[in-house]
């Protein structure tokens, strides 16, 4: 069984069943493992030809392993991005969350803007989006 980060589990609460369909039917995805575990998961879900909604989840495994975690995650949009031939890839962070924030960035997204009152709970976003560089 996965046990996820309490951040996890608060925000997201019952979206992670509708993620997991989405997912399923809609894009890539890959899960990290450390020693037979599961450290986490990053995907892409295609909105439309050339777009998609990029997306991570990590266990309780993620702190100790972010780093290894990370540089595969930034690997695989990479190879997601073209060869699914995705000009952009988007995804949202919770207002205040600094350490998603600089992983967001690290992956090459840049801050597009502010989405208020855009969580389950009333909670502001902060949109990221990535462009292709081989447009």
């Amino acid at each position: 069984m996965i046990e996820f980060r309490e951040f996890e589990k608060e925000t997201m609460g019952k979206l992670l069943d509708e993620i997991r369909l989405k997912v399923d039917a809609n894009g890539p995805a890959y899960t990290g493992f450390v020693d037979g575990k599961v450290a986490g998961f990053a995907g892409v879900i295609q909105m439309w030809p050339g777009v998609g909604e990029g997306w991570i989840l990590g266990s309780d495994l993620f702190a100790s392993n972010k780093l290894w975690f990370i540089r595969n995650v930034k690997r695989y949009l990479e190879k997601i991005m073209d060869t699914h031939q995705l000009h952009r890839v988007q995804t949202t962070v919770m207002h205040g969350h600094t350490e998603l924030i600089r992983l967001v960035e690290f992956l090459g997204m840049k801050f597009e803007g502010r989405l208020r009152n855009y969580g389950p709970n009333g909670e502001d976003y902060l949109m990221y989006g990535r462009i292709s560089w081989h447009q």
